[in-house]
Protein backbone atom coordinates (compact mmCIF):
# COMPACT_ATOMS: atom_id res chain seq x y z
CA UNK A 1 0.00 0.00 0.00
CA UNK A 2 1.47 3.33 -0.62
CA UNK A 3 0.40 6.65 1.37
CA UNK A 4 -0.46 10.32 -0.11
CA UNK A 5 0.84 13.64 0.63
CA UNK A 6 -1.00 16.28 1.83
CA UNK A 7 -1.36 20.13 1.25
CA UNK A 8 -1.41 22.48 4.33
CA UNK A 9 -4.05 22.25 6.62
CA UNK A 10 -6.87 24.60 6.67
CA UNK A 11 -6.56 27.49 9.45
CA UNK A 12 -10.00 28.66 10.51
CA UNK A 13 -12.39 26.83 12.50
CA UNK A 14 -14.98 24.74 11.12
CA UNK A 15 -18.79 25.63 12.17
CA UNK A 16 -20.82 23.32 14.23
CA UNK A 17 -24.41 24.24 13.85
CA UNK A 18 -27.20 23.88 16.95
CA UNK A 19 -29.79 24.36 14.74
CA UNK A 20 -31.06 24.26 11.60
CA UNK A 21 -33.41 24.40 8.81
CA UNK A 22 -34.97 21.47 6.61
CA UNK A 23 -32.06 20.00 4.97
CA UNK A 24 -29.88 22.39 6.89
CA UNK A 25 -27.47 24.91 5.32
CA UNK A 26 -26.11 25.77 8.82
CA UNK A 27 -26.40 29.73 9.77
CA UNK A 28 -23.34 30.55 12.43
CA UNK A 29 -20.35 32.73 13.05
CA UNK A 30 -17.07 31.42 14.42
CA UNK A 31 -16.11 33.35 17.54
CA UNK A 32 -12.66 32.89 18.99
CA UNK A 33 -12.12 29.87 21.05
CA UNK A 34 -14.33 27.82 18.44
CA UNK A 35 -17.29 29.28 20.00
CA UNK A 36 -20.59 29.22 17.26
CA UNK A 37 -23.21 31.22 17.12
CA UNK A 38 -26.46 30.11 15.60
CA UNK A 39 -27.76 33.45 14.24
CA UNK A 40 -31.41 32.64 14.84
CA UNK A 41 -31.00 31.63 18.44
CA UNK A 42 -29.22 33.57 21.11
CA UNK A 43 -27.62 29.98 21.97
CA UNK A 44 -24.17 29.10 22.18
CA UNK A 45 -22.01 26.35 21.93
CA UNK A 46 -18.75 25.83 22.84
CA UNK A 47 -16.87 22.60 21.90
CA UNK A 48 -14.33 21.03 23.58
CA UNK A 49 -11.06 22.49 21.88
CA UNK A 50 -8.48 19.49 20.96
CA UNK A 51 -5.01 19.63 22.36
CA UNK A 52 -1.70 19.98 20.68
CA UNK A 53 0.01 16.24 20.59
CA UNK A 54 1.49 15.44 23.60
CA UNK A 55 4.87 14.34 23.89
CA UNK A 56 4.98 11.99 26.99
CA UNK A 57 6.15 8.81 28.50
CA UNK A 58 3.39 7.16 27.58
CA UNK A 59 3.62 7.35 23.83
CA UNK A 60 6.01 5.77 22.14
CA UNK A 61 8.20 3.23 23.15
CA UNK A 62 8.40 -0.78 22.81
CA UNK A 63 5.00 -2.68 23.78
CA UNK A 64 3.80 -6.14 23.30
CA UNK A 65 0.00 -4.98 23.29
CA UNK A 66 -2.12 -1.78 22.79
CA UNK A 67 -1.05 0.97 24.71
CA UNK A 68 -4.16 1.49 26.65
CA UNK A 69 -2.77 4.01 28.97
CA UNK A 70 -1.71 6.37 26.18
CA UNK A 71 -4.89 5.71 24.47
CA UNK A 72 -7.36 7.23 28.35
CA UNK A 73 -4.55 10.37 28.73
CA UNK A 74 -2.69 11.06 25.99
CA UNK A 75 -2.55 12.77 22.62
CA UNK A 76 0.26 11.29 21.02
CA UNK A 77 1.63 12.60 17.82
CA UNK A 78 2.08 9.30 16.05
CA UNK A 79 -0.74 6.24 15.07
CA UNK A 80 2.03 3.68 16.23
CA UNK A 81 2.23 5.49 19.63
CA UNK A 82 -0.93 3.86 20.78
CA UNK A 83 0.37 0.29 19.22
CA UNK A 84 -2.98 -0.39 17.56
CA UNK A 85 -1.82 -2.36 14.83
CA UNK A 86 1.01 -5.53 15.00
CA UNK A 87 2.45 -4.24 11.29
CA UNK A 88 1.91 -0.27 12.64
CA UNK A 89 2.39 0.62 9.05
CA UNK A 90 -0.76 -1.15 8.14
CA UNK A 91 -3.79 -0.21 9.82
CA UNK A 92 -6.45 -2.36 7.64
CA UNK A 93 -5.42 -5.90 9.43
CA UNK A 94 -3.96 -7.57 12.24
CA UNK A 95 -5.23 -5.71 15.30
CA UNK A 96 -3.61 -6.19 18.46
CA UNK A 97 -5.67 -8.66 21.52
CA UNK A 98 -8.57 -6.82 22.28
CA UNK A 99 -9.00 -5.76 18.90
CA UNK A 100 -11.81 -6.94 16.09
CA UNK A 101 -12.72 -5.91 12.98
CA UNK A 102 -16.02 -5.10 12.18
CA UNK A 103 -18.43 -4.14 8.83
CA UNK A 104 -21.45 -2.26 8.59
CA UNK A 105 -24.30 -3.23 6.27
CA UNK A 106 -24.84 0.48 4.59
CA UNK A 107 -22.56 2.56 5.69
CA UNK A 108 -21.67 6.26 5.32
CA UNK A 109 -20.29 7.46 2.15
CA UNK A 110 -16.84 8.91 1.81
CA UNK A 111 -16.02 9.73 -2.06
CA UNK A 112 -15.84 5.79 -2.80
CA UNK A 113 -13.31 5.13 -0.36
CA UNK A 114 -12.28 1.58 1.29
CA UNK A 115 -12.73 1.63 5.03
CA UNK A 116 -11.29 -0.78 7.77
CA UNK A 117 -12.80 -0.69 11.27
CA UNK A 118 -11.99 -2.24 14.35
CA UNK A 119 -13.24 -2.00 17.67
CA UNK A 120 -11.25 -1.88 20.53
CA UNK A 121 -12.52 -2.84 24.21
CA UNK A 122 -10.23 -3.47 27.07
CA UNK A 123 -10.23 -6.50 29.02
CA UNK A 124 -12.81 -7.76 31.46
CA UNK A 125 -15.45 -4.83 29.85
CA UNK A 126 -18.26 -4.68 27.61
CA UNK A 127 -20.40 -2.87 25.67
CA UNK A 128 -23.94 -3.22 26.52
CA UNK A 129 -26.71 -3.39 23.61
CA UNK A 130 -28.95 -0.97 22.48
CA UNK A 131 -32.08 -1.55 19.69
CA UNK A 132 -31.97 1.49 18.14
CA UNK A 133 -29.14 3.43 19.69
CA UNK A 134 -25.23 2.82 19.12
CA UNK A 135 -24.09 0.16 21.96
CA UNK A 136 -23.03 1.92 25.54
CA UNK A 137 -19.34 1.53 25.33
CA UNK A 138 -17.05 1.01 28.53
CA UNK A 139 -14.65 4.12 29.39
CA UNK A 140 -11.37 2.79 27.23
CA UNK A 141 -13.30 2.14 24.20
CA UNK A 142 -11.25 2.87 20.77
CA UNK A 143 -13.28 2.95 17.80
CA UNK A 144 -10.65 3.27 14.69
CA UNK A 145 -11.74 3.48 11.14
CA UNK A 146 -9.07 3.89 8.34
CA UNK A 147 -9.88 5.04 4.77
CA UNK A 148 -7.59 4.06 1.70
CA UNK A 149 -8.49 5.10 -2.00
CA UNK A 150 -8.50 2.34 -4.37
CA UNK A 151 -6.92 3.01 -7.84
CA UNK A 152 -10.09 1.26 -8.69
CA UNK A 153 -12.89 0.55 -7.14
CA UNK A 154 -13.75 -2.86 -8.58
CA UNK A 155 -11.05 -4.08 -6.99
CA UNK A 156 -11.10 -3.29 -3.61
CA UNK A 157 -8.29 -4.35 -1.00
CA UNK A 158 -5.64 -4.21 -3.96
CA UNK A 159 -3.37 -1.05 -4.87
CA UNK A 160 -4.79 1.49 -2.28
CA UNK A 161 -3.79 4.66 -0.89
CA UNK A 162 -4.01 4.76 3.07
CA UNK A 163 -5.16 8.66 3.43
CA UNK A 164 -6.23 8.56 7.34
CA UNK A 165 -7.25 6.97 10.49
CA UNK A 166 -9.63 7.83 12.48
CA UNK A 167 -10.16 6.95 16.38
CA UNK A 168 -12.88 7.83 18.48
CA UNK A 169 -11.87 7.36 22.41
CA UNK A 170 -14.12 6.70 25.50
CA UNK A 171 -11.83 8.61 28.10
CA UNK A 172 -12.89 9.61 31.13
CA UNK A 173 -14.73 12.39 30.78
CA UNK A 174 -16.55 11.44 27.98
CA UNK A 175 -15.54 10.95 23.96
CA UNK A 176 -13.04 12.31 21.85
CA UNK A 177 -12.28 12.30 18.54
CA UNK A 178 -8.36 12.10 17.17
CA UNK A 179 -7.80 12.03 13.37
CA UNK A 180 -4.38 10.88 12.20
CA UNK A 181 -3.18 11.37 8.51
CA UNK A 182 -0.52 9.17 6.49
CA UNK A 183 1.99 11.43 5.77
CA UNK A 184 4.50 8.71 4.97
CA UNK A 185 4.49 4.93 4.58
CA UNK A 186 5.69 3.83 8.05
CA UNK A 187 3.32 6.14 9.96
CA UNK A 188 0.32 8.75 10.64
CA UNK A 189 0.63 12.20 12.03
CA UNK A 190 -1.98 13.42 14.17
CA UNK A 191 -4.02 16.27 12.41
CA UNK A 192 -5.99 17.90 14.90
CA UNK A 193 -6.68 20.81 12.32
CA UNK A 194 -7.01 18.20 9.14
CA UNK A 195 -5.98 18.28 5.99
CA UNK A 196 -6.88 18.43 2.63
CA UNK A 197 -5.36 15.76 -0.13
CA UNK A 198 -5.24 17.88 -3.24
CA UNK A 199 -5.45 15.66 -6.74
CA UNK A 200 -6.58 12.46 -5.32
CA UNK A 201 -8.07 10.00 -7.81
CA UNK A 202 -9.58 7.01 -8.03
CA UNK A 203 -11.56 4.78 -11.15
CA UNK A 204 -14.73 4.35 -10.59
CA UNK A 205 -16.92 2.40 -13.44
CA UNK A 206 -14.58 3.64 -16.20
CA UNK A 207 -14.43 7.39 -14.97
CA UNK A 208 -11.59 8.58 -13.75
CA UNK A 209 -12.38 10.73 -10.63
CA UNK A 210 -10.19 13.71 -9.48
CA UNK A 211 -10.85 15.79 -6.10
CA UNK A 212 -9.81 16.72 -3.09
CA UNK A 213 -10.39 14.85 -0.09
CA UNK A 214 -10.72 16.22 3.20
CA UNK A 215 -9.62 15.03 6.93
CA UNK A 216 -11.69 16.61 9.49
CA UNK A 217 -10.05 18.55 11.75
CA UNK A 218 -10.89 16.95 15.53
CA UNK A 219 -13.38 20.01 16.44
CA UNK A 220 -15.64 19.51 13.16
CA UNK A 221 -16.16 15.78 14.30
CA UNK A 222 -18.99 17.28 16.45
CA UNK A 223 -20.58 18.41 13.43
CA UNK A 224 -21.98 14.74 13.04
CA UNK A 225 -21.45 13.32 16.55
CA UNK A 226 -22.97 15.22 18.56
CA UNK A 227 -26.68 15.14 19.62
CA UNK A 228 -27.47 18.89 20.83
CA UNK A 229 -30.07 20.04 24.11
CA UNK A 230 -33.23 21.63 22.77
CA UNK A 231 -33.13 24.19 25.10
CA UNK A 232 -35.65 25.22 27.70
CA UNK A 233 -35.16 28.37 28.70
CA UNK A 234 -31.94 30.82 29.46
CA UNK A 235 -31.61 28.37 32.41
CA UNK A 236 -31.11 25.43 30.49
CA UNK A 237 -27.07 25.18 30.80
CA UNK A 238 -27.22 21.75 29.08
CA UNK A 239 -24.55 20.99 26.85
CA UNK A 240 -24.02 18.52 23.28
CA UNK A 241 -23.64 14.87 24.32
CA UNK A 242 -20.67 12.95 21.55
CA UNK A 243 -21.71 10.08 20.60
CA UNK A 244 -20.53 7.05 18.21
CA UNK A 245 -23.02 6.65 15.07
CA UNK A 246 -22.08 3.64 12.94
CA UNK A 247 -21.71 0.65 15.47
CA UNK A 248 -25.74 0.47 15.73
CA UNK A 249 -27.21 -3.20 16.15
CA UNK A 250 -28.97 -2.71 12.95
CA UNK A 251 -25.81 -2.48 10.97
CA UNK A 252 -23.93 -4.82 12.83
CA UNK A 253 -26.23 -7.31 12.50
CA UNK A 254 -24.66 -9.29 9.34
CA UNK A 255 -21.72 -12.17 8.54
CA UNK A 256 -18.42 -11.08 9.00
CA UNK A 257 -15.31 -13.05 7.40
CA UNK A 258 -12.91 -13.32 10.79
CA UNK A 259 -10.40 -14.85 8.57
CA UNK A 260 -12.33 -17.70 7.75
CA UNK A 261 -14.33 -18.00 10.33
CA UNK A 262 -17.56 -16.51 8.86
CA UNK A 263 -20.15 -15.18 12.00
CA UNK A 264 -22.27 -12.93 12.43
CA UNK A 265 -20.91 -10.39 14.07
CA UNK A 266 -23.19 -10.01 16.97
CA UNK A 267 -23.21 -13.02 18.07
CA UNK A 268 -19.05 -12.63 17.88
CA UNK A 269 -19.10 -9.67 19.34
CA UNK A 270 -20.83 -11.66 22.44
CA UNK A 271 -18.66 -14.98 22.04
CA UNK A 272 -15.71 -12.75 22.69
CA UNK A 273 -17.08 -11.67 25.45
CA UNK A 274 -17.34 -7.54 24.55
CA UNK A 275 -21.25 -7.65 24.23
CA UNK A 276 -24.05 -7.87 26.66
CA UNK A 277 -27.37 -7.60 26.83
CA UNK A 278 -27.80 -9.34 23.14
CA UNK A 279 -31.12 -10.72 22.93
CA UNK A 280 -31.67 -14.34 22.77
CA UNK A 281 -33.24 -14.38 19.45
CA UNK A 282 -31.69 -12.87 16.58
CA UNK A 283 -34.61 -12.13 15.31
CA UNK A 284 -35.75 -9.83 17.60
CA UNK A 285 -33.16 -7.69 16.14
CA UNK A 286 -33.25 -5.30 13.46
CA UNK A 287 -31.15 -5.79 10.53
CA UNK A 288 -30.52 -3.01 7.90
CA UNK A 289 -30.24 -4.01 4.39
CA UNK A 290 -27.12 -4.29 2.17
CA UNK A 291 -25.75 -1.83 0.25
CA UNK A 292 -24.21 -2.47 -3.10
CA UNK A 293 -22.72 0.11 -5.32
CA UNK A 294 -23.25 -2.69 -8.27
CA UNK A 295 -27.14 -3.06 -7.15
CA UNK A 296 -29.23 -1.81 -9.18
CA UNK A 297 -32.44 -0.36 -7.40
CA UNK A 298 -34.93 -0.42 -9.82
CA UNK A 299 -35.03 -4.42 -9.69
CA UNK A 300 -35.68 -3.84 -6.45
CA UNK A 301 -38.82 -5.07 -4.92
CA UNK A 302 -40.98 -2.04 -3.61
CA UNK A 303 -40.41 -3.10 0.43
CA UNK A 304 -36.76 -3.58 -0.15
CA UNK A 305 -36.79 -0.66 -2.09
CA UNK A 306 -38.09 1.71 0.86
CA UNK A 307 -36.16 -0.28 3.37
CA UNK A 308 -32.69 -0.05 1.56
CA UNK A 309 -33.54 4.08 0.98
CA UNK A 310 -34.29 4.13 4.68
CA UNK A 311 -31.18 3.08 5.50
CA UNK A 312 -29.24 4.86 3.36
CA UNK A 313 -31.17 8.36 4.87
CA UNK A 314 -30.57 6.98 8.13
CA UNK A 315 -26.82 6.52 8.02
CA UNK A 316 -25.81 8.97 5.51
CA UNK A 317 -28.17 11.88 6.85
CA UNK A 318 -30.11 11.03 10.00
CA UNK A 319 -26.89 11.71 12.93
CA UNK A 320 -28.11 15.37 12.39
CA UNK A 321 -31.96 14.81 10.76
CA UNK A 322 -33.02 13.27 13.94
CA UNK A 323 -35.17 13.81 17.03
CA UNK A 324 -35.92 12.15 20.32
CA UNK A 325 -37.34 9.33 18.61
CA UNK A 326 -35.17 7.07 19.90
CA UNK A 327 -32.30 8.90 21.91
CA UNK A 328 -32.22 8.17 25.70
CA UNK A 329 -31.53 11.76 26.88
CA UNK A 330 -34.48 13.98 27.09
CA UNK A 331 -35.03 16.82 25.01
CA UNK A 332 -31.89 16.41 22.60
CA UNK A 333 -32.02 15.98 19.09
CA UNK A 334 -29.41 15.88 15.96
CA UNK A 335 -28.09 19.14 14.94
CA UNK A 336 -31.04 19.63 12.33
CA UNK A 337 -33.49 17.95 14.84
CA UNK A 338 -35.70 20.61 14.72
CA UNK A 339 -35.42 21.32 11.22
CA UNK A 340 -38.80 19.15 10.84
CA UNK A 341 -37.03 16.97 8.60
CA UNK A 342 -36.30 14.06 10.51
CA UNK A 343 -35.01 10.23 8.56
CA UNK A 344 -34.20 8.19 11.67
CA UNK A 345 -34.29 4.12 10.11
CA UNK A 346 -37.21 3.35 12.78
CA UNK A 347 -39.32 6.35 12.18
CA UNK A 348 -42.24 5.03 9.61
CA UNK A 349 -42.75 6.74 6.68
CA UNK A 350 -46.32 6.28 6.79
CA UNK A 351 -46.98 7.85 10.34
CA UNK A 352 -45.68 11.41 8.68
CA UNK A 353 -44.53 11.47 5.54
CA UNK A 354 -43.58 15.30 5.82
CA UNK A 355 -41.00 13.84 8.80
CA UNK A 356 -39.13 12.35 5.20
CA UNK A 357 -39.57 15.77 3.61
CA UNK A 358 -42.42 14.99 1.38
CA UNK A 359 -44.45 17.96 0.06
CA UNK A 360 -42.11 19.85 2.82
CA UNK A 361 -40.63 23.19 1.49
CA UNK A 362 -36.99 23.84 1.20
CA UNK A 363 -36.39 26.59 4.28
CA UNK A 364 -32.87 27.15 4.66
CA UNK A 365 -30.64 26.97 1.48
CA UNK A 366 -33.32 26.64 -0.50
CA UNK A 367 -33.54 27.13 -4.41
CA UNK A 368 -36.27 28.80 -6.29
CA UNK A 369 -36.31 26.41 -8.82
CA UNK A 370 -37.55 23.35 -6.07
CA UNK A 371 -40.79 24.91 -4.73
CA UNK A 372 -42.62 21.70 -3.74
CA UNK A 373 -40.50 20.62 -1.26
CA UNK A 374 -37.49 18.53 -0.27
CA UNK A 375 -39.23 15.56 -1.58
CA UNK A 376 -42.24 15.20 -4.19
CA UNK A 377 -43.22 12.21 -4.31
CA UNK A 378 -43.14 10.42 -7.99
CA UNK A 379 -41.33 13.30 -8.92
CA UNK A 380 -37.63 12.92 -8.21
CA UNK A 381 -36.28 15.77 -10.40
CA UNK A 382 -38.50 18.22 -8.47
CA UNK A 383 -37.25 16.78 -4.88
CA UNK A 384 -35.06 19.45 -3.20
CA UNK A 385 -33.34 16.37 -1.45
CA UNK A 386 -31.98 14.51 -4.48
CA UNK A 387 -31.13 17.54 -5.74
CA UNK A 388 -28.46 18.63 -2.72
CA UNK A 389 -27.68 14.98 -2.86
CA UNK A 390 -26.53 15.20 -6.10
CA UNK A 391 -24.37 18.21 -6.24
CA UNK A 392 -20.98 19.21 -4.94
CA UNK A 393 -21.69 23.04 -4.72
CA UNK A 394 -20.75 23.81 -1.39
CA UNK A 395 -23.62 25.93 -1.14
CA UNK A 396 -26.05 23.33 -1.71
CA UNK A 397 -24.37 19.70 -1.16
CA UNK A 398 -25.64 17.08 1.17
CA UNK A 399 -23.97 15.75 3.46
CA UNK A 400 -22.49 19.06 4.44
CA UNK A 401 -19.03 17.32 5.51
CA UNK A 402 -17.35 13.91 4.15
CA UNK A 403 -17.86 14.02 0.87
CA UNK A 404 -16.43 15.80 -2.33
CA UNK A 405 -17.93 13.83 -5.06
CA UNK A 406 -21.18 12.53 -5.92
CA UNK A 407 -22.61 9.28 -4.95
CA UNK A 408 -23.39 8.13 -8.27
CA UNK A 409 -25.29 4.81 -6.97
CA UNK A 410 -26.89 6.49 -3.79
CA UNK A 411 -28.46 9.48 -5.71
CA UNK A 412 -29.73 6.45 -8.46
CA UNK A 413 -31.16 4.53 -5.21
CA UNK A 414 -32.99 8.03 -3.65
CA UNK A 415 -34.35 8.88 -7.22
CA UNK A 416 -36.18 5.27 -7.35
CA UNK A 417 -37.53 5.71 -4.23
CA UNK A 418 -39.15 9.34 -4.50
CA UNK A 419 -40.26 8.06 -7.44
CA UNK A 420 -42.09 4.94 -6.50
CA UNK A 421 -43.43 7.16 -3.52
CA UNK A 422 -47.13 7.25 -3.44
CA UNK A 423 -48.49 10.17 -4.81
CA UNK A 424 -49.11 13.30 -2.05
CA UNK A 425 -50.32 16.85 -2.14
CA UNK A 426 -47.32 18.44 -4.54
CA UNK A 427 -47.17 15.48 -6.45
CA UNK A 428 -47.42 16.68 -9.81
Amino acid sequence: MSNSKFSNPARKALVFAIAVSALAACDVDIGKDGLTINKDDDVTYVPGTPSEPTESAECGGTRSGVNWGALLSENCPKLSDYNLFVDSTDPTRNPNTGGIPYDLSTPLFTDYASKYRFVFIPEGKKATYSEHEAFDFPVGTVLVKTFAMPADTANRGENETIIETRLLIHRDNGWVARPYYWDSEADASLAIAGKSVENMTTQHNGQTLTFTYAVPKASSCTSCHSVVPLLQGSEDQRQPIFKPIGPKARYLNKDFDYEGYNRNQLAYWEEQGVLEGLPESMSEVSQAPLFSNAQDPALLAPEALHDAAKAYLDINCAHCHRSELTLPEPLYAGPAGSSGLQMEYNREYADDPTRFGACKIPVAGGSPDYPLGDVVPGAAEESYLLFRMNTTDPRHKMPELGRSVIHQEGVALIREWINQLPDAACSP
